[in-house]
């Protein structure tokens, strides 16, 4: 249960936070719940007087339907036909006594109790306790009149025919009741199923929403804590506390029932066979439950990385937001304080801009998160996945030093990395040194078009090479390898980002040139498939150079048997070399330039190396190096 340790620290580290709407950068609202708190959407908004009379209604619209609303053990995990209330907020079924009269059926309790009484029960305790509000006691006596369908009718919030509530509008209606009724458009299924959210309209300060209310959040915590008996040993805290069997749900998002802690199977043999009794396998305190997830839930919502319902959480207790292995050299940086410096903004977004440079703005980006956080303060690695609807698991966790988890996060982007030039943000495209992405890393290996299971499942074997410096597997090698190695499957753009990302994948899986931090040729590198990369890369540029002379635009033939070569370079490299002979012959003098580039680069093989063995990754790095030299060389000569 360090896990949940873990989190229920992070809780309290931020209970500054607790209740205080904060808003991610594309815009959505989160908010670090309090305990016996969730969140719910609502579709109807009652307004009500602190004497206990109808108001208003109105529509909630979709983008503020979030509702924070108070819950008990039983309420929160409820699914299905399990009827328990929640506390003043809730469904039409639980808070409407007039549920009936207009078609509805309520759900009933073992002892026979209707949906609406128990709800009505649930409130009246509240009310009747040292904790109780002023505004939960208006509510209570509101709907202890049952009338509130009749109230949302004749609001014309809700649409109702001899009276019973319409399930479904249709275009048949319009003829009778005219324009579609707001509310058709924002719930899920039928009218009855709506969930109602309320506020008081007091005199002089106007309308006071009833979630979010920090003076109610506090009485009900405060009460309903009070109303738990069941003590035992929590096995986090180590401590006597009020335990519980039902753990939070909706984890990930609003609509996620599966739950990491769940032990309702007493028939299978989940726990049996080792325990008579779950309570056997662990105890949790009702307070360390909800903490924990909630900060989990938070967490999630703040920084996750989210793929396919897989969720990939890296967070400080204290400072929260750290850096994330998934992520590029290039995410690294804060682009904001970037563009607002125009010196580095200019060393950014300009082509050629050198790998020191840039990494001297990553490493200024790497301190900056770093200084933030507490000296030795761990960093917290998680993986989570539901394999069915209702069942969660902790796929990976990790909980690692703060100076460790820096040193290798900054190990993993000087080794793994190469020159990209598919950097774009805010619309301003840029080329950046470092390790690529967790992710282009997996689509690079596998296509665009791969599913996303497979992508989630490549990211997550990469984690620990990043983490905790474990060698990249040669699976994903062998598939970046033979995707780089056939251009012709892709578009130009594509297999260039994917070229550089194998090629930085293979320099971290070659150990090559650990010493040097750029991609310069090197030209007294003897690696056969290295000199091998390098002749394509001639034969390439020679032939580019000769068509682009006569105005033809296609692709040379170094490009189109490059899958060949990689298996066959011999073979292979001896059809190129024969249709490089008109093309030498159009370039004249600059023919016999790359010829005896060819020559160099062919007397620096071995001769038991010079054979038609298939090649290793190395070649792709040749072949980078070289091209991007004569390019370079090109580049100058135009220039002057």
């Amino acid at each position: 249960m360090s896990w949940l340790n873990d989190l229920y620290e992070t809780y309290r580290e931020n209970a500054d936070q607790v209740g205080k709407v904060q808003r991610t950068s594309s815009g959505k609202e989160i908010v670090l719940l309090p305990i016996a708190h969730a969140y719910q959407n609502a579709q109807i908004e009652v307004t009500i007087t602190p004497e206990g009379e109808f108001y208003s209604a109105s529509v909630v619209p979709k983008e503020d339907a979030q509702t924070m609303i108070p819950v008990t053990i039983e309420s929160a995990g409820r699914a299905g036909s399990t009827s328990a209330p929640h506390l003043i907020h809730d469904n039409l079924v639980y808070v409407a006594g007039d549920f009936e009269h207009y078609g509805g059926v309520y759900k009933k309790n073992k002892a026979g109790k209707n949906s609406y009484q128990m709800y009505l029960e649930n409130l009246q305790a509240w009310c009747e306790s040292e904790y109780a509000q002023p505004v939960v006691k208006s509510v209570l006596s509101y709907l202890e009149k049952g009338k509130l369908i009749e109230d949302l009718v004749q609001a014309k919030v809700m649409v109702e025919k001899n009276h019973q509530l319409i399930p479904k509008w249709s275009k048949e209606l319009e003829a009778e009741f005219g324009e579609k009724p707001a509310l058709f458009s924002v719930v899920v299924g039928e009218q009855t199923t709506s969930f109602v959210r309320f506020a008081v309209q007091e005199q002089g300060t106007g309308k006071r929403p009833l979630w979010g209310d920090s003076e109610i959040i506090d009485s009900f915590v405060a009460y309903y804590t009070n109303e738990l008996t069941n003590e035992g040993l929590d096995y986090v805290t180590g401590e006597m506390l009020p335990l519980t069997e039902n753990h939070p749900s909706k984890v990930r998002y609003g609509g996620d029932m599966a739950k990491i802690i769940s032990g309702n199977d007493s028939v299978n043999f989940t726990y049996k066979g080792r325990f008579t009794d779950k309570n056997q396998v662990a105890s949790i305190s009702y307070e360390v439950s909800q903490k924990g997830h909630n900060a989990l839930k938070w967490l999630i919502g703040k920084q996750a990385f989210s793929l396919d319902g897989r969720v990939f959480l890296t967070w400080g207790k204290k400072e929260t937001e750290v850096p994330n292995p998934e992520e590029s050299s290039a995410d690294f940086l804060d682009f904001d304080a970037i563009f607002a410096k125009d010196e580095e903004a200019e060393v950014l977004l300009n082509p050629d801009t050198t790998h020191q440079q840039f990494s001297e703005l990553f490493k200024k980006a790497l301190n900056g998160y770093s200084v933030k956080l507490a000296y030795h303060e761990p960093i917290y690695i998680m993986i989570l996945d539901a394999a069915t609807p209702g069942r969660m698991g902790i796929l990976y966790y990790r909980s690692i030093e703060k100076e460790q988890y820096f040193a290798r996060i900054e190990d993993w982007h000087q080794t793994c990395f190469w020159r990209h030039t598919y950097g774009s943000k805010n619309k301003q495209r840029y080329t950046f040194w470092g390790a690529p992405s967790l992710r282009d890393i997996a689509e690079a290996a596998y296509g665009s078009r791969a599913s996303d299971t497979l992508i989630k499942n490549t990211i997550h074997e990469l984690f620990p090479c990043v983490v905790d410096g474990k060698r990249i597997p040669i699976n994903l090698v062998r598939n970046l390898l033979q995707r780089a190695s056939n251009p012709v499957s892709m578009e130009k753009w594509e297999w260039e980002k994917t070229l550089s990302i194998a090629c930085a994948v293979m320099k971290k899986h070659f150990n090559f040139k650990k010493e040097e931090k750029n991609v310069a040729l090197d030209k007294n590198q003897k690696d056969r498939s290295y000199l091998f990369g390098r002749m394509l890369a001639v034969a390439d540029v020679l032939e580019e150079r000769a068509l682009y002379k006569a105005g033809i635009n296609r692709s040379t033939n170094a490009i189109r048997y490059m899958n060949a070569f990689s298996n066959h370079p011999l073979k292979t490299w001896r059809i190129i070399q024969e249709n490089l002979i008109p093309y030498q012959a159009r370039l004249r003098g600059k023919g016999s330039y790359y010829q005896k580039l060819l020559d160099e680069i062919g007397e620096s093989f071995e001769f038991e190396h010079y054979t038609d063995k298939a090649l290793d990754g190395k070649y792709l790095l040749g072949y980078y190096s070289q091209r991007a030299d004569l390019k370079k060389k090109t580049e100058e000569k135009t220039e002057e």
